[in-house]
């Protein structure tokens, strides 16, 4: 690596009442407008006192601990200074919203600021959905800010890391809003606009810009992840809009802030696509470094992180939905976190299928010059969103089937040649990525297609696709302990159709 780190203090503090006490005076500055109690508040004793402040502290932390999560939700925290302090924990149990399943979706957004180029443009957009009850499980969808939106509501025609701003600056220039109630509007339609799309209801969002992101990492002492590989990126965005030449090793690496933004901004090396993939590594990684700290048992820490995140973020989240969001994300397994992206890869053109490829490339010629992203369509024309709408359906709706990662075996036995390979990339392209994909052993044909699950963790699975491609489950007379999970048989009678033609419509 030919960047340095720096060295970031990671005291920890006794926990004594004296820390306490200087505690409570962090907490009493940042309170420091918040109407006066009642007399029934005034009357309480030492001993109450200190278990009040213990409570106060665990939200406090609790809602930084969601903050981390998503790389920040703190800018609605100021609000605390317009209710007292025995309002705000009775809000602490207000539930969020959730959609027809039972989940909280996000939409979460990163943008330049003051010291970097692209101010305001959203080169970090995650849809986030969270499951606290039932899989207790968080999924996160990247899209690439080149995906060219046509017919948006609202906010006009465009590529998607510029409708936040544009629509920000309209109505600052046509309804004469403050920038702060512009971007409130626009965070709420771009949500919006999204959810149409992918035909989930978006509960919230929340932006964060560069500086926020840098001073979060560098208070938590940095991060730790594995760089999946080299990276020499020439043309990284320096002051003054000049250029600098970032580079980076594959293998473990510890990363403190501006390091950090260097690594989920950098795109010259790979892709859109490799940068999404990184920005939810780091994401994850911050998770996973609030936890190792015992972020919960650390007052002082969350109090300082509060104050960098405070400045640096906003959010259409209320008070009282932060606190709600707190309780929530303290039931989100760190293990059970799906990353996925949409990408070009989609193996239609020349390419090889991947996870999320439902994406291609137009010519240049038909939108300026301009390199951008738009949806593969079945058929061509129109344009349109249904085979991402399906995928999200799928990871969103459906992720018990990801989470339990069965192995799949696609063994074509008389069906036409070459369907078990068109079936594999259909199935890759939404996640269900096969092991094996090739003719039935010693070319055994078949007349009836068949799902064979070897161990409970495929069964889900099988009767998911029974319903789907209309196969039934045939369970194997004795489970051979091979490990092959799930064998999808294809027969003489397999007539494949696209996914998007099979699930029903969404209700």
């Amino acid at each position: 690596m030919t960047f340095k780190t720096r060295r970031i203090r990671e005291d920890k503090p006794k926990r004594t009442w004296k820390t306490a006490k200087k505690i409570g005076a962090s907490v009493r500055s940042v309170l420091s407008n918040v109407p006066k109690h009642t007399s029934k508040d005034k009357t309480k004793s030492p001993r109450q006192g200190a278990s009040f402040l213990k409570k106060f502290s665990i939200l406090l932390i609790s809602v930084c601990t969601v903050l981390l999560l998503f790389v920040g939700m703190a800018k609605a925290l100021m609000s605390l200074r317009i209710i007292s302090l025995h309002s705000l924990l009775s809000v602490a149990s207000s539930p969020l919203p959730t959609d027809s399943d039972g989940y909280t979706n996000f939409l979460l957004l990163g943008r330049g600021d003051d010291n970097h180029d692209g101010i305001d443009l959203t080169d970090t957009i995650m849809v986030v959905s969270l499951d606290p009850t039932k899989t207790h499980s968080a999924v996160f969808l990247s899209i690439p800010r080149d995906l060219y939106m046509l017919n948006t509501q609202k906010m006009g025609n465009g590529r998607i890391n510029e409708l936040y701003r544009d629509y920000k600056d309209l109505l600052i220039k046509t309804q004469h809003l403050t920038k702060l109630a512009a971007s409130k509007i626009a965070l709420n339609e771009l949500s919006d606009e999204l959810g149409r799309r992918l035909h989930m209801q978006i509960h919230h969002a929340v932006i964060v810009n560069f500086s926020g992101f840098v001073q979060a990492v560098d208070a938590l002492g940095g991060i730790n992840i594995t760089v999946p590989y080299n990276i020499v990126d020439t043309t990284y965005p320096g002051p003054n809009y000049s250029y600098e030449t970032f580079t980076i090793g594959a293998g473990p690496a510890h990363l403190d802030g501006e390091t950090a933004l260097k690594y989920v901004r950098s795109r010259h090396t790979t892709s859109d696509f490799g940068r999404s993939a990184r920005q939810q590594q780091v994401i994850k990684a911050l998770g996973e470094k609030a936890r190792a700290l015992g972020l919960i048992e650390n007052p002082g820490k969350i109090l300082s992180l509060y104050q960098i995140l405070s400045s640096n973020m906003e959010t259409t989240m209320t008070t009282s939905d932060l606190l709600s969001a707190a309780s929530m994300a303290q039931e989100i397994d760190q293990t059970r976190i799906l990353g996925m992206q949409l990408t070009n890869s989609n193996g239609l053109y020349s390419s090889i299928a991947q996870p999320g490829g439902f994406l291609y490339d137009p010519p240049r010629s038909l939108f300026g010059g301009a390199s951008v992203l738009l949806p593969v369509s079945i058929p061509e024309n129109p344009v349109t969103w249904k085979q991402i709408e399906c995928f999200a359906r799928l990871i969103f709706r459906d992720r018990a089937l990801y989470l339990s990662h069965p192995a799949i075996t696609i063994s074509n036995a008389g069906g036409k040649p070459g369907i078990a390979g068109t079936l594999g990339a259909e199935l890759t392209r939404y996640d269900f990525v096969p092991q094996h994909v090739g003719n039935a052993p010693d070319k055994k044909v078949q007349l009836t297609s068949a799902l064979l699950p070897e161990d409970s963790a495929s069964m889900a699975l099988a009767q998911f696709f029974s319903t789907l491609f209309k196969m039934p489950v045939t369970p194997p007379p004795e489970a051979s302990g091979t490990g092959v999970g799930l064998t999808i048989v294809l027969g003489k009678d397999f007539i494949y159709s696209p996914i998007q033609n099979l699930l029903p419509a969404p209700q």
